[in-house]
């Protein structure tokens, strides 16, 4: 990864948080059996960037594969092709690789050491300048993060049956959304929130009446509960149902529930995603509001919900800085199948 970046390694606020996490892995140097680096093509210039054991730099081969015993006993594990080579009058000349000629006698692995040395002696692709790393993935050589998840997809094993979730999900990411409105969601249709009854499945004790929706203070808090089933959040629901002129579905729990309104936006001619745009800014008012009673004392009533909502979808239902300048606010509230069409 410091190869792509040319050495350097960035890291800043406008990076994207996939690149950023994907660094916080490489600063770890865990080259052995890694898939990403498996699809990369390292030429050595200075050596300084490329890892002498764990990369595939010299005929194609890892050297920690080919020559595991030798790996084994070398005192220089994780160091770049640079440090096991010096210059001297202008000529890059190969050390003793960490391994002492008396132990690899020892062993029984003297024969193997001249033959690596051989073959280091055989490579001629060293000089000034820096090193360089390829993408094999692609035609052009060039790293795209499409390309990347495309080949981690490709290695996935799935065992027994596809997931239900995984078509919820596939919409989810594809939709016009803030990105951390993407991230609850995930936690929302994977069961991942901190609602009371994972709370109290994790072991952190909470009183018999703190266990209550915050709504309605009669059942215990669950998922499904929280957004879907609870009599008071029912007319949330009523409402934003009412006001897009759909109403009457049968799904109470969170993924059938969000899988018929996609539905139903293909049943209204409506843009695809929109409509699960609007249930997403639903479930996220319902939780900001929960959370808002439950660690501010904040007050609440369906009507300031219905206004949170309408405002989310009318000012951030695209990537989440775009709005319709072509609606205003007081028609997009009269006709929002039309704006969302």
């Amino acid at each position: 990864m410091q190869l792509f970046g040319g050495g350097v390694l960035y890291n800043n606020s406008s990076s994207s948080f996939w690149w950023r996490d994907m660094l916080k892995v490489g600063n770890s140097y865990t080259f052995l059996k890694d898939p990403f680096v498996e699809c990369c093509s390292f030429k050595v210039g200075n050596g300084f960037n490329t890892p002498f054991w764990e990369v595939c730099w010299l005929n194609d081969v890892c050297l920690s594969e080919v020559f595991p015993e030798l790996f084994a006993i070398s005192l220089l594990k994780k160091v770049s092709v640079a440090v096991m080579r010096g210059w001297s009058d202008g000529i890059w000349k190969w050390g003793d690789l960490g391994i002492s000629e008396e132990e690899a006698v020892e062993v029984g692995l003297f024969s193997k050491l001249l033959d690596l040395r051989n073959l280091l002696d055989s490579f001629e692709g060293c000089n000034m300048e820096k090193d360089f790393v390829s993408w094999k993935v692609e035609t052009n050589k060039c790293f795209t993060v499409s390309s990347c998840y495309s080949r981690y997809a490709s290695r996935r094993i799935p065992f027994g049956p596809s997931n239900r979730n995984d078509e919820v999900l596939e919409k989810l990411w594809k939709m016009e959304v803030p990105f951390k409105i993407k991230a609850f969601a995930w936690r929302l249709f994977v069961n991942r929130l901190p609602t009371k009854d994972l709370l109290k499945v994790r072991g952190i004790a909470l009183p018999a009446s703190n266990l209550l929706c915050v709504f309605c203070g009669i059942h215990l808090e669950d998922r499904d509960h929280i957004f879907i089933k609870c009599n008071v959040i029912k007319l949330v629901w009523k409402d934003i149902g009412e006001w897009v002129d759909y109403s009457g579905w049968k799904e109470e729990d969170c993924i059938p529930l969000f899988m018929e309104w996609f539905a139903m936006s293909r049943m209204k001619r409506i843009k695809v995603g929109k409509l699960g745009v609007l249930w997403l800014a639903t479930c996220w008012i319902i939780w900001l509001t929960r959370n808002g009673f439950c660690f501010k004392n904040e007050v609440w009533n369906v009507n300031d919900i219905m206004w949170k909502i309408k405002t989310l979808v009318w000012r951030r239902s695209s990537l989440g800085d775009i709005t319709y300048s072509n609606c205003n606010f007081y028609d997009f509230c009269k006709d929002p199948v039309s704006f969302l069409s």
